[in-house]
């Protein structure tokens, strides 16, 4: 959590956009733990509200449109190429489309 502090503490709010963007596209940094930190934070009046709610938002919103266009772009392919290897086959992957064709709309 040190890193974390460190980041927050010296790029501030930009420092909040970029841990949650990154945490949320994949990287092992603990999205949760660091929005508590956050608050706490705020509430010793190190850091505004305002700019850290923007922050986080915007991080987040950025984070999610991200890992949604590499999912979208890239996810069939690394899944056909490497899925094999934790046993998801082709025919598994097409099984879970034909079913989210199905019934995907309710789930």
């Amino acid at each position: 959590m040190e890193p974390i502090l460190v980041w927050i503490l010296h790029y501030k709010y930009l420092g909040i956009f970029g841990l949650l963007a990154l945490g949320i596209i994949g990287l092992p940094i603990p999205d949760e733990s660091t929005l508590v930190f956050l608050g706490f934070l705020v509430h010793q009046h190190k850091l505004e509200l305002i700019p850290v709610l923007l922050a986080a938002f915007l991080g987040s919103a950025v984070g999610m449109s991200v890992s949604y266009l590499l999912g979208h772009t890239f996810g069939l392919y690394l899944l056909h190429r490497f899925g094999p290897r934790v046993g998801l086959t082709r025919g598994r992957v097409e099984q879970v489309h034909a079913w989210f064709e199905r019934v995907g709309k309710w789930t």
